[in-house]
């Protein structure tokens, strides 16, 4: 059985045109029941729910795109013909037109997968096609129990620090054929890696309800964010969304933000800001999961609109964005520096409080 982390074979790794054969293992002479043989081991092998890795998920996709090709029997002439490229893209056919360019891979690989077994679940798989030997040949090999999938609420600070989650479930549990059903509590432990995904699924083998002559199926956790009041998760990014008043949208401000990890971030806004435009702080988002760093934190302004204005504060903002930005008359300038000198008065001004904001 595959680990988790397991590496993947370098074949699988090139960016170049893909060999559908190369990515399932056989041969250009191989037939029909070659084929899905190589996608059935191969899918079982690589699943999510059996090997979570990044590598395995390349190679799961890779595989079903093979076998998707190599299942029909017009695309498989085609790309035998054409290869990959030509398969999808087409090539010239000497006439000014084109031949070829027939496919794009548009199903997901658990699609296949699902039209391949009946199934999305790999241990349910596995035990259809144990059942079909077992009649074929009389083994006597225990089943295997159903899949049992429970949701694991993690925070947004312990996908950001990492977290090792204790969790229990209860399975059943029948000791002998006709004997009593036994409640059993089980505990384990999750280890959430910093810059765990969303979705996640964690596996672990032989934790579902026991009775004989059934091997007991896999447990999976499956990790759900817990809604923060701060931030959303884009990927590695985290969002923020940041209300300003007119007043700071036009003439600038400083942000403090706290972050995930208990500093707070003065971030200086000193362009004036339309509603829904962003500014991007690198680094500040959340650990990658391939430990390659930090993804960024997204700053998306909201402004908030007072209101109403009475009439002298419509008259006075109005008469702001009209005042001469270069070169103002003397009798202008003075008139600016009067009216800002009442305004920020210390005792009798009406910015006292906000002046400098």
């Amino acid at each position: 059985e595959p680990k988790f982390g397991s590496v993947a074979p370098a074949r699988h790794c090139a960016v170049d045109a893909m060999d559908y054969y190369e990515e399932l293992g056989v041969n250009r002479a191989a037939t029909d029941i070659d084929i899905r043989k190589a996608y059935r081991k191969l899918a079982l092998t690589y699943h999510p729910d059996k090997d979570d890795s990044e590598d395995a998920a390349m190679i799961f996709e890779r595989i079903a795109e093979a076998y998707d090709v190599l299942s029909n029997r017009k695309l498989k002439a085609t790309f035998d013909l054409l290869g990959e490229i030509g398969l999808k893209d087409g090539v010239p056919d000497g006439r000014g037109g084109r031949k070829g360019g027939i496919y794009t891979f548009e199903a997901s690989p658990m699609a296949i997968f699902k039209q391949f077994f009946g199934t999305d679940n790999p241990y349910e798989a596995l035990m259809v096609i144990q059942d079909a030997f077992e009649k074929i040949g009389g083994s006597g090999k225990p089943e295997l129990g159903a899949q049992r999938t429970y949701d694991l609420p993690v925070t947004l600070e312990e996908i950001f620090h990492g977290a090792h989650k204790a969790v229990t479930h209860t399975r059943k549990v029948q000791r002998e054929a006709g004997g009593a059903i036994e409640s059993e509590d089980r505990s384990l432990t999750v280890a959430v890696p910093p810059g765990c995904k969303n979705g996640r699924r964690f596996v672990f083998e032989r934790e579902g309800n026991s009775k004989p002559g059934v091997e007991p199926g896999a447990v999976v956790f499956v990790v759900e964010t817990v809604r923060h009041d701060v931030f959303a998760r884009s990927g590695d990014d985290l969002v923020y969304v940041a209300k300003l008043g007119v007043v700071d949208a036009l003439c600038g401000t400083t942000l403090k933000i706290q972050t995930l990890d208990k500093r707070t971030l003065a971030i200086p806004v000193v362009e004036c800001v339309d509603a829904n435009s962003q500014k991007i702080v690198g680094g500040e988002g959340m650990p990658r999961a391939d430990g390659s760093g930090r993804g960024d934190l997204i700053i998306i302004f909201e402004i908030v609109m007072p209101n109403k204005l009475t009439p002298a504060q419509k008259s006075l903002v109005r008469a702001g964005f009209f005042y001469p930005g270069k070169q103002p008359s003397p009798e202008q300038h003075a008139a600016s520096v009067a009216f800002l000198n009442a305004a920020n008065h210390g005792s009798k001004g009406w910015t006292i409080g906000f002046a400098g904001k």
